[in-house]
């Protein structure tokens, strides 16, 4: 098949969480890829010493080597991307790492733990408030533009900071006086807890091949200890496939015997890119969502449909257990005074929940667009349901309606490896879209919703889209684990997934210009119990509750 909340944190939490950072307590031990020691010929800095600098409305950090340490190493220290490790070695002239011989990286490269090191050292008065961060302007050159950028993510929201600030369009700041970037906008690394480092060391062998090691821990698995918390598979067929090349690789041959404490080796090239990040954006706005006093309208859809019946097992499928549960989030949301769209209309059923535990698949679903369409592809109906859901967000703009108070969810079903169960949540993230989305063929241009049209996509956007998105998905995971709800135990937030070692994100989110926009694979059919769950009217009534609670 196809396929919580940034919550502001008080003053007090905060001032303790800096000094977790400071003690170095907060996050687990880094991964290790040892390479020979060298000569020392410089003092040893302390765990994690960095210097910072500001030149030119930019910063940049000095990081220095610890004993042992390679470019993997330092890359997963220090790095949202630690995949992303060769970018040191040419920062670093394609010298090899000695201890204490400082390498100079951007600002962006670093992770949240070593960003807020960079910003408590260049600007030590700044502090959070009960209204945001405080920041007191500390050098020459630094602009509105500069500070919404480093602490909002986005150096677009200067209009909002100035206007936090009391401060006029143009109006000059000086140093020593003090900004307020408001905790609506203020960037995550400044008010959540960091991630920690999962726990993997690295090495070479005898031919120079890298790889991560996992030391296997009681009752854990190699499927989900290792192939899917690392490599980011969770199909049947992939994640199978992975499990198999990690058993060649390790001289294994069954996968039921292996023992406590063996040092599992993964080939570095097949690590999941965000392995390190646990699936979160690069960074993180906090979310004031104004629901009290504010209307709220959500985009609804219903995955698959008519020719097209997605996951089918043991005769039932995917596309009408879940118009059974939008059709019971429509409900729910409605009684709230929630307006609600449906991408996708069932002319056999309407929108009458039904309490049965086999549903039959009617292959009438048509796409609610102008004309409707009778889903006849799956292809065309995803790249429509694309363009029928930018419309839907493109007028309620016209109308006044606040971006974050509209919401995209689009409900599926999951087909993956029978071990895995509960459900799971695609969101956005920026560096996998595209900058326009646009299709060709004269079939769309018989629609009024994608005649002509090509979709723009801005940096800002994207970026505003994933910080939305996440914060959206972390609510409902919240709410599923709450209500006892099964959720995979392994990285239920994803903002892509491998699908024949590429990676994969599904269209009707990648290219949502909604900026809540979700698709929650509620249950994986491929799971016994999960399919039980499904089969239960009364589970599917809970999700649609679930979902409300989210929003609302």
């Amino acid at each position: 098949m196809t396929p919580g909340k940034p919550t502001f944190n008080s003053t007090i939490i905060f001032s303790l969480f800096i000094l977790c950072i400071i003690a170095g307590s907060c996050a687990g031990s880094a991964p290790r890829y040892t390479q020979p020691n060298y000569p020392l010929k410089h003092p040893v800095q302390k765990d994690g010493a960095i210097q910072a600098h500001f030149k030119r409305a930019r910063i940049t950090v000095d990081v220095f080597p610890q004993s042992g340490e390679g470019f993997i190493d330092l890359a997963v220290r220090i790095s949202h991307e630690p995949k992303q490790w060769a970018k040191l070695e040419k920062w670093n002239g394609n010298r090899k790492l000695q201890v204490g011989r400082k390498i100079n990286v951007p600002y962006d490269y670093l992770n949240t733990s070593y960003r807020l090191k960079a910003i408590k050292q260049l600007f030590p008065q700044d502090k959070l408030t009960s209204i945001g961060w405080e920041h007191v302007v500390t050098y020459r050159g630094e602009t509105m533009w500069f500070i919404a950028d480093v602490f909002s993510g986005e150096g677009e929201q200067y209009p909002i900071i100035q206007k936090a600030s009391k401060k006029k369009e143009g109006q000059a700041i000086s140093i020593g006086e003090k900004i307020t970037i408001p905790v609506s906008i203020l960037s995550g690394e400044f008010s959540e807890d960091l991630p920690e480092h999962p726990d993997l060391t690295f090495s070479r062998d005898e031919k120079g091949q890298l790889f991560a090691e996992y030391k296997l821990k009681r009752g854990e698995a190699l499927y989900s200890a290792v192939v899917i918390r690392f490599t980011g598979r969770i199909e049947h067929k992939d994640v199978n496939s992975m499990a198999d090349k990690i058993l060649r690789v390790n001289g294994l041959s069954d996968p039921r015997k292996i023992p406590t404490g063996k040092k599992i080796k993964i080939p570095f090239e097949d690590l999941s890119d965000d392995f390190a990040s646990e699936g979160a954006p690069d960074k993180v706005v906090s979310v004031q969502r104004e629901r009290k006093s504010s209307r709220i309208y959500v985009i609804l859809d219903a995955g698959h449909g008519g020719a097209d019946p997605g996951t089918m097992e043991n005769g039932l499928t995917e596309d009408e257990y879940a118009y059974d549960i939008v059709a019971r989030t429509k409900q729910e949301l409605e009684k709230k005074g929630v307006t609600v769209f449906l991408t996708v209309s069932d002319p056999n059923d309407g929108l009458t929940p039904r309490n049965k535990s086999t549903l039959i698949n009617g292959k009438k679903e048509r796409l609610n667009t102008s004309p409707s369409w009778k889903i006849t592809d799956g292809r065309v109906s995803v790249n429509l349901r694309v363009y029928l859901v930018n419309s839907i967000y493109q007028r309620l703009l016209k109308q006044g309606v606040k971006p974050k108070n509209i919401y995209l969810i689009s409900i599926h079903l999951d087909s993956l490896h029978p071990n895995i169960r509960g459900a799971m949540v695609y969101y956005p993230n920026a560096d996998m879209r595209n900058g326009q989305f646009k299709t060709s063929g004269s079939l769309y241009r018989r629609f009024q919703e994608s005649r002509g049209k090509k979709i723009l996509f801005k940096a800002a956007d994207n970026r505003r889209a994933a910080s939305y998105s996440y914060d959206f998905s972390r609510e409902l995971i919240r709410v599923f684990k709450k209500k006892r709800m099964p959720v995979h135990k392994v990285r239920p937030i994803r903002p892509f997934v491998y699908r024949n070692n590429r990676k994969w994100t599904p269209a009707i989110v990648r290219y949502s210009k909604v900026p809540n926009s979700v698709l929650l694979e509620v249950v994986n059919m491929s799971n016994s119990k999960d399919l039980a769950l499904l089969k239960n009217y009364r589970f599917r009534q809970k999700t649609a509750q679930a979902i409300t609670q989210a929003i609302l």
